[in-house]
């Protein structure tokens, strides 16, 4: 017989977890010669992992907590290498326990996106302009061969969060199997013929500005473990309608047009990718912010909803999501 558990019993579960995790980072900082009680825990992301501050001869560094997503962990090693060797800057890892799921990383300081483009309005162009340019060097370069493609697979899987945790419609229902019918639809018009490594988080939180590097090693890349091969628009798609954010439309259509003009990519099909896989990407993103409010009480995310739907409106005026719309019009009561 199963034993359910109350809210007092899933907090007192919580804390018991803390406390192991907690004595493995304890463990991991003696045999590092790292001061534990020197460790400044961060703002925590979406994600399960952990990241602490702790200064050493003078350096900042961070502590990164991967133990409840060890998996990711490893894929971050990887890719991080991959970066590197293809003059992009990722932290560099300095000590790494695979086993436990802690790196000790570069800290790239308080220098993020979304910190500098409140700082500097002045310099709001030019700080996009070479987040974009790094993604079009990025599309430029050999493919990783140990990544996997961004499949309709995965991409349903995602848009299914937003069926289950927004509207709650049940598989099997007509309207799911409608829902899906469309967008495989959508998806299956978009052109494979040029794919490209795809961060997925390439968001204002995700970049930094490394201002003693070189070129586009300025750019400073994190959380890019989840990455894998996909459609070049998805990351430009990420960066121009960021939920955390507000550009005005004037301002997403001269990016998106600066990205076109210095790109070598067939114009109307890479509108119509930029389209599709956005518009996939907001619903999954409110899927995923609702979820995270209610299995995890993490509510913070809810303040972006009604620009991410302000985002899926605009997206839809388009014709191509004709049929979507009709769907969402009898589905959608919210």
């Amino acid at each position: 017989m199963g034993m359910k558990h109350g809210k007092r019993d899933l907090k007192i579960l919580k804390i018991m977890k803390n406390i192991d995790h907690l004595k493995n980072i304890r463990t991991f900082c003696y045999k590092n010669d790292i001061n534990f009680k020197s460790l400044k825990p961060l703002k925590n992301d979406a994600s399960k992992r952990r990241y602490y501050r702790f200064t050493s001869n003078a350096k900042e560094f961070l502590l990164m907590d991967s133990s409840l997503e060890k998996d990711s962990l490893k894929k971050f090693i990887k890719i991080s290498k991959w970066l590197k060797s293809n003059h992009f800057s990722s932290p560099e890892i300095y000590i790494k326990d695979e086993k436990n799921g802690i790196l000790i990383i570069e800290d790239f300081g308080n220098t993020k996106y979304s910190i500098l483009l409140k700082k500097e309005k002045e310099k709001r162009e030019f700080y996009y302009r070479q987040a974009i340019n790094l993604l079009i060097r990025l599309s430029e370069k050999k493919k990783p061969g140990f990544i996997k493609d961004y499949d309709h697979r995965i991409l349903k899987e995602e848009l299914s969060l937003y069926i289950k945790w927004e509207l709650n419609i049940k598989k099997n229902t007509r309207a799911f199997k409608e829902w899906n019918r469309i967008w495989n639809s959508l998806l299956n018009n978009i052109s494979n013929e040029k794919t490209a490594i795809v961060l997925r988080d390439f968001h204002v939180d995700n970049i930094f500005y490394l201002r003693d590097r070189n070129k586009l090693e300025k750019i400073g890349l994190i959380d890019f473990q989840d990455s894998l091969i996909g459609h070049p628009a998805y990351d430009l798609v990420s960066l121009l309608q960021d939920v955390r954010v507000f550009i005005s439309i004037k301002e997403q259509d001269r990016f998106y047009n600066y990205y076109k003009r210095h790109a070598k990519v067939n114009k109307n099909e890479f509108k119509y990718a930029y389209l599709v896989l956005g518009t996939q990407r907001l619903f999954k993103i409110i899927g995923i912010f609702k979820k995270l409010a209610i299995k995890e009480d993490k509510i913070d995310y809810l303040k972006y909803l009604r620009r991410t739907k302000r985002l899926i409106k605009n997206n839809l005026k388009n014709p191509v999501f004709n049929e979507l719309k009709m769907w969402l019009k009898v589905n959608n009561n919210k």
